[in-house]
């Protein structure tokens, strides 16, 4: 239990400092994503600083706009770092549950690539 709990806690200051790298390379560089201004495709989060920052102003249409995933990402996360008994009752339906939410990020990455969205590509 506590190794797990001391691994959550330090994957969520490693995703705290890439948010945080995120956001001084778009406030100091002027660059929106990194992967985006390296390569021209947007990354599967493109957007998801932006939705944060929405949800903290309690704009949750913002927020969605900007990233649909915004409030999928949140407990999910927290269970990967935290939880410790298998979710609807067993790892086979956890797993069905983490690999349906990986694809539908993918499906809406893609559905946001195909229709060109302009809050992601800018």
């Amino acid at each position: 239990m506590r190794g797990r709990v001391r691994a959550g806690i330090c994957a969520l200051i490693v995703l705290g400092a890439l948010f945080a790298g995120a956001y001084l390379s778009a406030s100091i560089l002027g660059w929106g994503c990194p992967l985006q201004h390296f390569s021209g495709v947007p990354c599967p989060g493109c957007g998801m600083s932006r939705a944060v920052f929405a949800l903290l102003r309690l704009d949750f249409a913002a927020a969605f706009r900007y990233h649909p995933m915004i409030f999928v990402l949140p407990p999910v996360l927290l269970y990967v770092l935290f939880g410790k008994k298998p979710l609807l009752g067993s790892k086979t339906r956890e797993r069905v549950l983490l690999w349906g939410t990986m694809a539908l990020w993918a499906a809406v990455w893609l559905a946001r690539l195909i229709l060109h969205d302009p809050l992601v590509w800018g």
